[in-house]
């Protein structure tokens, strides 16, 4: 078995579990349900995985924690602007 598409499949299903959370801000400009502090802690934690998937050069970690990284920081940015 190739145990590296399991790794994908689930990268997969944890990254892209926040479009939904994106296009839903995108569409109310409303964060308010989530606060800085989470935002901060999880987007500190897949920066730890990415620098993890960098170390041991691991695709599957590295690229899920890039887009992931985006998603997260998209959030902060969004609440950010629409905070105002």
């Amino acid at each position: 078995m190739n145990w590296e598409i399991i790794g994908y499949i689930g990268a997969v299903c944890t990254t892209f579990c926040f479009l939904p959370q994106i296009v839903k801000t995108v569409k109310t400009k409303c964060l308010d349900d989530f606060s800085y502090a989470y935002l901060s802690v999880l987007g500190f934690g897949v920066l730890m995985w990415l620098i993890y998937g960098l170390a041991i050069r691991n695709m599957v970690i590295i690229s899920a924690n890039i887009i992931t990284l985006l998603f997260v920081l998209s959030l902060i940015i969004m609440k950010i602007v629409y905070g105002k």
